[in-house]
């Protein structure tokens, strides 16, 4: 096993989990080894490392003993040059056919590429094959399938040069393409991109140039409906429909990944890439060097829905204020915001609400800081009001007139890293003050933090430092010549006493305020500040004589920025407020809660259509025998054949790999599961219609039974499981997620995170790497998930109770499995709390374990008990990408150097230095102050890559902000569509104009065309057995004997209509889109309206 660096403390709490995981282990081969489940042992092996996970993945490649190799090549190599080294080593050795050879290889080195926990290894890859080009050479062929997706951009590329390094081991020749298949791929892969989403589409030039030059065939199974219209019955293309895993090798992968592509062949020195180069010059052809300007990006804005607001348009004033800077619960995608912006913004965005952005990355997770900077907002009564909490947002909620700045966004560093970003120029923070002020005086004054103005003014004079951020104003938005207006208006109408500047009130000099974030209050016909009375003075140039405000300096006319002019006034140096700022919108909302399929079963039971619409066993078992299609499993000792796991005879049975429709004596199973678990009566119990695995083998009823029992539903995996979004988390204290400092204690975490001994709940505490925090929307079910458990044991296998929960409290310390959607391994972790966010707060380093980061996917929870007892194989779907989303290994110790590399992106230190900053007003690129960054990877292989870890920015409470989003608070669409809209419209920074067009043109037409497409070519359904037709059957019904419905009806496909005439009508849409709209109407009356039965009036006769 491989020795990973930590402290003793650390490696203390992997031997305590280590335990806890045998003593669970013990328990649940106790249990299995019973026979009752279709296997007699624990299905999930444990893994310590990538190795280990990599060879117990592709047990089924003859991979016995790869884990001992990886770990001797990760010494000396990293993780992608081990890839190819050891799929070039295992091209080599003994196999019963050279395409097994290849392909055991390929699929090697991608497992070790993706860290033994994606799917794509062994679904990704449908197999390969060596066959001939025209000139009689031989050439290799991988054929790729949808699942390849998980592997991501960077794997997918990878993949096809392993291949290539691999036929080159066994002297295979290049692939030679014909003209045609280039063409076909021309045609696909856009075909492709209007059925799935595709990151990057390439043009036909780059689709050629990677087609023609690319040394391995890449070929791929059918992965759509959709057909190619041209370049059909191709010799070496064996389907005419598009081949979606085909299409993601070469657009995600080789095209988007380019780079990357070339930096390996490059290092590694690879020949035979060369035609890399020439596509990443094509690329550049034609791109003109914008300097260092970077132009506002609509990209985020694409795809607009309903109920999911614009916060801000593209680099528009008055949108996110870029603010550098991390706190405990930000980094890896997750961005953090005031709490009273969340709030103001209609409550839209709640703790975990993804947002897509504008830039440095595509999206990211929000999380509060109250110690950055809010909204600024224009009342009803024209006051101009700073927001700085929730409490505040909510008071004014009903006398908003306006937003006007919806405040500071705080992204860390490592986001511009990861996403390769030029770094922006930020405004003028405290912390950056700090910084100058250090620079310059070599400590800190004291109070400089929280200063009053004139000690400002005279700190900035004596050292040369800018002026304080507290008094800074957004001069750098206005104009000059807005500026020079306002000095001369202040002048004529202003007066200053007991510190309030009062000017006449104007139309276009309110406007400047506003704009200036100079708040003030309306008193009749004048304006008064409070605030920002001296700091606007200041910046004006102006001073109080005698009781008049007079002009200091005269105006400059020589100045040629606002900043340069209101500092010339000033005579310190003032900076900018704001620089960037950073549009976005609202994306996926938040969630926490049970995973249930549709319909929810409670147990993998078949029940045909016996069982009705909802699937019903107790239905069903009335019935007494039904027929449903099972596979036959065989009793080695008597030889007798069932449907069942165990024999009648009490053995344990085994799959023979048929399937047909058996006459199942339900009531009969039913009746005896009820007797054998001493329950009275059944409860309603819903099986599932039938069986999708491959051997067809059902869970035994009596779990189905104390699920319901227990009001809690399986997975197709036979698991229980809770979703939540991704959250990260370093540090917590413990009266934040509910629980004690004996709790704390008893938990290992003895010191907080300044090394001092956790006396008090208020201490600050490094969160463990593997220690999750639940939702509490979940904690109820999970406590009755336990209690089924228990239920299992005690009265099916005959054993002790493991959980014992009497109150949520008890769940603390117990342990769970994290699992992201698109992987094949979970990953052990721990509970030591819970919050109110619908979230699911964890070490960044168990997210990235999980190949996740946290720009608001979710993923999911499971009890490990649940996982050793129930889960197998043998549910799993047969069809491909079956096995994804199932704990098919486990990750029992989390190592940081083989977790997703963006985690090592990560900055965490507790500041930024001077550097940093000055580097960002010159659009510096990331790489030019890594070294002065306290980034994760520079960790790795210490005992700090574990521990010792800060944030720059405080964060008063992990749940201090909106728990429950609007979009998941508001009933219908209605509803989301009408305060979308006008949350926009009292937006500053949105056009609401740009807004209801794309919502027109994005959702609400789409959704009315392809209601309309899905009610001509609807199916009919079967009210009660739920069976389905293309055509009504000729006796008019079911063959069953119920009636048949539609599936589609008229008020589904019309339910837009109105409402998109209503507001494309009042925000004036282009001419064409009211067009659109009035041609749907059309057709929409056409089909649903006859011509021939009417109502006419009298007066259509005369």
């Amino acid at each position: 096993m491989k020795t990973v660096v930590c402290s003793e403390s650390m490696e203390e709490y992997f031997s305590s989990l280590q335990r806890e995981v045998d003593i669970a282990y013990d328990v649940a081969r106790r249990a299995r080894r019973q026979g009752f489940d279709p296997e007699p042992d624990v299905e999930i092996p444990q893994a310590s490392d990538l190795a280990a996970r990599v060879e117990k993945l592709l047990y089924e490649w003859d991979v016995e003993g790869v884990a001992s190799r990886i770990r001797e090549l990760s010494q000396d190599h990293d993780r992608e040059e081990v890839s190819l080294l050891i799929a070039k080593e295992y091209s080599k050795l003994p196999a019963k056919s050279r395409e097994f050879a290849i392909e055991r290889a390929v699929r090697l080195g991608l497992a070790v590429l993706t860290e033994g926990i994606l799917v794509a290894p062994l679904e990704g890859i449908t197999g390969v094959s060596i066959d001939k080009n025209s000139d009689g050479s031989d050439y290799l062929t991988v054929y790729f399938s949808g699942p390849i997706r998980s592997a991501g951009g960077t794997g997918q590329a990878m993949s096809v040069l392993i291949a290539d390094v691999v036929r080159r081991e066994m002297g295979l020749g290049r692939y030679i393409p014909t003209g045609d298949e280039v063409d076909r791929l021309k045609e696909e892969i856009p075909l492709y991109k209007s059925c799935q989403h595709l990151q990057y589409t390439p043009s036909n030039d780059e689709i050629d140039l990677i087609a023609r030059n690319i040394p391995v065939c890449i070929n791929g199974e059918a992965t759509e409906e959709t057909k190619v219209s041209g370049f059909r019955n191709l010799p070496r293309v064996k389907t005419e429909f598009v081949r979606g895993g085909a299409c993601l090798v070469i657009a995600e992968g080789l095209c988007l990944k380019a780079p990357k592509i070339q930096k390996h062949v490059k290092r590694l020195g690879i020949d035979g890439w060369e035609f890399v180069d020439k596509f990443l010059n094509l690329k550049k052809k034609g791109v003109e060097d914008a300097g260092a300007e970077i132009a506002p990006n609509a990209k985020y804005l694409k795809d607009m829905l309903v109920g999911r607001p614009v916060l801000a348009h593209p680099s528009r004033v008055g949108g996110f204020r870029l603010r550098y800077g991390r706190t405990r619960a930000t980094g890896l995608a997750a961005l953090a915001m005031n709490p009273a912006t969340m709030s103001l913004l209609g409550e839209f965005i709640a703790i975990g609400t993804q947002l897509k952005i504008e830039r440095p990355g595509k999206a990211g997770a929000i999380t509060p800081c109250g110690s950055i900077e809010g909204p600024i907002a224009l009342l009803t009564n024209g006051d101009l009001v700073y927001v700085n909490t929730m409490a505040d947002a909510r008071a004014i909620k009903d006398r908003l007139a306006e937003i006007v700045d919806v405040g500071e966004v705080l992204v860390p560093y490592g986001e511009f890293a990861e996403n390769n970003h030029l770094l922006m120029p930020a405004g003028y923070s405290i912390e950056w003050h700090r910084e100058e002020l250090l620079d310059r005086l070599g400590k800190l004054p004291d109070g400089w933090q929280d200063t009053d103005f004139d000690r400002a003014v005279q700190m900035s004079r004596e050292s040369g430092v800018p002026l304080h951020p507290k008094f800074n104003l957004f001069w750098s938005d206005l104009q000059i010549a807005s500026i020079l207006k306002l000095r001369e208006h202040v002048l004529s109408t202003g007066s200053l006493k007991e510190g309030l500047l009062s000017i006449k009130s104007d139309e276009v000099i309110k406007k400047t305020l506003e704009d200036l974030g100079a708040l003030h209050r309306v008193e009749g016909d004048r304006l008064v500040l409070d605030r920002y009375a001296e700091p606007l003075l200041l910046g004006l140039g102006i001073a109080e004589r005698e009781g008049r405000l007079e002009a200091r300096i005269e105006a400059p006319s020589s100045e040629k920025t606002s900043l340069d002019l209101v500092s010339t006034l000033a005579g310190v140096e003032i900076r900018a407020r704001a620089v960037t700022r950073i549009g976005a919108r609202v994306a996926r909302p938040e969630k926490a809660r049970e995973r249930r399929m549709k319909p929810p079963p409670h147990g993998l039971f078949p029940v045909g259509t016996s069982g009705g619409a909802q699937r019903l066993v107790n239905l069903a078992a009335e019935q007494g025998s039904i027929k449903v299609e099972l596979g036959e499993r065989l009793c080695p000792k008597c030889g007798g054949k069932t449907f069942l796991a165990m024999c009648q005879c009490g053995t344990h049975t085994h799959p023979t790999g048929k399937a047909d429709t058996q006459e199942v004596p339900i009531g009969l199973l039913l009746e005896s599961a009820l007797e054998a678990l001493k329950e009275r009566r059944a409860p309603e119990i819903k099986g599932v219609q039938g069986m999708i695995s491959r051997n067809k083998t059902p869970e035994v009823i009596e779990k189905a039974i104390l699920r319901a029992k227990n009001g809690i539903f399986v997975f197709k995996d036979g698991t229980v499981r809770i979703d939540a979004t991704d959250v990260p988390l370093t540090h917590f204290t413990p009266e934040e997620v509910g629980i004690d400092v004996q709790t704390a204690r008893r938990l290992g975490y003895e010191k907080d995170s300044a090394g001092m001994d956790l006396v008090r709940p208020d201490q600050m505490l490094e969160l463990k790497v593997q220690d999750v925090i639940i939702s509490d929307s979940c904690v109820s079910y999970l406590v009755q998930t336990t209690k089924f458990i228990d239920d299992l044991l005690v009265k099916f296998y005959r054993d002790e109770a493991f959980y014992k929960i009497d109150r949520r409290e008890d769940l603390v310390g117990h342990l769970v499995v994290g699992l992201a959607p698109h992987t094949s391994g979970g990953v052990l972790a721990r509970v030591v709390g819970f919050t109110p966010a619908h979230a699911g707060y964890a070490h960044p380093f168990f997210h990235a374990a999980k190949r996740r980061n946290c720009d608001g996917d979710e993923d999911s929870i499971i009890l490990l008990m649940d996982c050793l007892l129930n889960f197998s194989r043998a549910f799993l779907p047969e069809k491909r990408g079956g096995l994804m989303d199932a704990p098919l290994v486990l990750t029992t110790k989390l190592d940081p150097n083989e977790i997703d590399k963006e985690a090592h992106n990560m900055d965490v230190g507790s500041k930024y230095p001077l550097e940093f900053y000055r580097a960002t007003q010159r659009y510096a690129h990331p790489k030019e102050v890594e070294s002065m960054m306290d980034l994760v990877s520079g960790r790795i292989g210490t005992v700090l890559q574990y521990e010792g870890m800060s944030f720059t920015h405080e964060l008063k409470d992990i749940s201090d902000g909106p728990t429950t989003s609007a979009y998941t608070s508001l009933e219908t669409m209605d509803d989301k569509l009408r305060a979308q809209i006008s949350l926009g419209v009292k937006i500053r920074a949105v056009d609401e104009a740009d807004l209801v067009h794309r919502i027109i043109t994005r959702h609400l037409l789409p959704d009315i065309q392809g209601s309309l497409k899905s009610f001509t070519g609807q199916q009919l359904r079967c009210s009660k057995c739920g069976a389905k037709y293309r055509r009504i059957p000729l006796i008019g019904k079911c063959y069953c004997g119920h009636k048949l419905t539609l599936t589609v009806h008229e008020a589904g496909v019309s339910k837009y209509l109105e409402r998109a005439k209503e507001i494309g009508e009042a925000f004036s849409v282009p001419q064409y889109t009211q067009q659109r709209i009035f041609l749907l109407e059309n057709s929409i009356r056409s089909l649903f309206q006859s011509d021939k039965i009417k109502n006419p009036k009298l007066d259509e006769f005369f």
